[in-house]
């Protein structure tokens, strides 16, 4: 089983310097070796796990995960659940690696 089976994403814009994309769904464990993430919900709530921290999220919340910092899907209580990421420096194809 992938640890994406729910995740949709569609970049919007690519830079030298970032990424933005509308992204929907769930997501399994993993880091970012190289790019810093940025969240900011538009639509739906419940929460995440950003490190050892459960984070509440609604419409307007901006989340920061740094990279190194092990983050994980969402526990939806209303959705679906939509977001702007922001990916700083873009995301390489081999920056993501999943952990337990």
């Amino acid at each position: 089983a992938t640890p994406f089976p729910d995740l949709h994403s569609k970049t919007l814009v690519v830079t030298d310097n970032a990424t933005l994309a509308i992204q929907t769904g769930n997501v399994g464990k993993h880091i970012h070796r190289n790019a810093d993430e940025i969240q900011f919900i538009i639509e739906g709530s419940g929460s995440m796990w950003l490190g050892s921290e459960r984070k509440d999220f609604k419409p307007g919340t901006l989340l920061i995960i740094p990279r190194g910092t092990p983050h994980q899907g969402q526990i939806v209580s209303s959705g679906p659940v939509k977001s702007i990421a922001i990916k700083i420096p873009p995301q390489a194809p081999d920056d993501t690696v999943f952990v337990d």
